[in-house]
This record gives structure tokens, C-alpha cells and sequence, in this order.
């Protein structure tokens, strides 16, 4: 799906033969629950996103995936969302109205010590300080440039749920 000239980023989530993923009514390609968090249950991904198309695409790829999701447009409806129900990784845009993702970042770390955040943007001016750097700065564990690839989001946060589970569940060797 692609936005055409809104504001926004493309994504495009298609299968090798080139169709569509098949939303609503996928089901998760990736066996024995490889998004599976703690207990087996799903990873739950509160994604903060903007603009409608691209959250609904987002959404579309992380269900297919087998990942729960959670949605919110704004920083303000983000920390909303995640004090009724923290989630395992936040997929945060940095440019939003209301309160961005750098505010936001900061606040959830202030709030809930260190979730686990990942920043995506399209802002690549060389002139200036990235929008991603900053939201490093604020706590985010990982950072994206859009548009991004789904295999690269996906294997994003394969690594990063991984990676996590590690710190929670260090494992001793001997």
C-alpha cells in the first residue's frame, strides 16, 4: 500500500510472488510463534504513528506476523495506552502533533525506567542534527530511517525482543 503524495512514509508489505499480504485474514508465516513473547504469549508492539495509512499498514504486517499490537496517533494517546497496558517494544514515530516522539521517549523512561523503544523517522537532513540521533539521546534502544523494508522492521524487532529477553533472563554458564 502506498500513500501516493500525503505526507507520510510508504510501506509495502508483499509476499516473495509480489501480492499483498492479505489483511485481517493472515495468519503468521513464522513458525512455533517466533513473535512470541514471555509464557509463549504474543510480543505485544504499541505502535505510535501519525498518519493513519501508515499505522494501518504497520499494524496489518506486525498481526500477520503474529505480534499483538496496540495503536496510538500521537505521544499524548501513547503514554495513554501504555499505562493501561505496558507494552514489550514501542515503535515510535519522532514527528507527531501534540507531543513527539522525543517527549514521549522521555517520559516513558521517566515513568516505566527503560522500555523498550524504537524511534523510526525520514527526516535524513545532513545539515542538522538527526531526529534520530536525538531520540538515541532520549532513550531509544534502536532507531529507523523510513521507509522502511517489512523484513527489516521484522528482523528489528526479532533482535530487539531477543536482545531484551536476554537482559530480563541472563543465562550462567557452568
Amino acid at each position: 500500500m502506498r500513500q501516493g503524495l500525503t505526507r507520510g512514509t510508504g510501506f509495502a508489505a508483499t509476499e516473495p510472488s509480489g501480492t499483498m499480504v492479505n489483511p485481517g485474514k493472515a495468519r503468521s508465516r513464522r513458525p512455533n510463534g517466533a513473535a512470541a513473547g514471555h509464557g509463549g504469549a504474543p510480543v505485544h508492539v504499541l505502535i505510535v504513528e501519525d498518519h493513519t495509512d501508515t499505522r494501518e499498514v504497520l499494524e496489518t504486517l506486525l498481526r500477520t506476523e503474529g505480534y499483538e499490537v496496540t495503536l496510538a496517533a500521537d505521544g499524548v494517546e501513547a503514554l495513554e495506552r501504555y499505562r493501561e497496558r505496558p507494552a514489550d517494544v514501542v515503535l515510535i514515530d519522532v514527528f507527531m502533533p501534540r507531543k513527539d516522539g522525543i517527549q514521549t521517549i522521555g517520559e516513558l523512561r521517566q515513568e516505566f525506567g527503560e522500555p523498550l523503544c524504537i524511534a523510526m523517522s525520514a527526516d535524513g537532513d545532513p545539515t542538522r542534527r538527526s531526529a534520530l540521533d536525538r531520540a538515541r539521546e532520549a532513550g531509544a534502544r534502536l532507531a529507523l530511517r523510513k521507509p522502511i523494508e517489512p523484513w527489516v522492521l521484522l528482523r528489528t524487532l526479532e533482535g530487539a525482543v531477543a536482545g531484551q529477553r536476554a537482559l530480563d533472563n541472563p543465562t550462567v554458564a557452568g
